[in-house]
């Protein structure tokens, strides 16, 4: 079974020098293999990555040189 994630994770990782270098500081919305859209506010990318693709998995990931990691469950999965 592939881990949830592991796609986009391994999507931001081979895009992350580019990230860096145009929007470092902000937010990448990622799902699959396409970086989707960047946003200044991890809200604004979290709100527009649910009404772009629903209630299912995209990672929201920070653009930042060194990574802190963070995990959070969202309240809609499960309605």
């Amino acid at each position: 079974m592939e881990e949830t994630l592991e796609q986009e994770l391994c999507t931001y990782e081979a895009h992350k020098a580019e990230l860096l270098s145009k929007a470092s500081g902000k937010f990448a919305i990622i799902k699959g293999e396409e970086v989707c859209d960047v946003f200044d506010t991890r809200n604004d990318a979290v709100c527009q990555g649910y009404g772009r693709f629903g209630n299912v998995p995209f990672l929201v990931n920070e653009i930042l040189e060194v990574e802190i990691p963070q995990n959070f469950t969202s309240a809609l999965l499960g309605v």
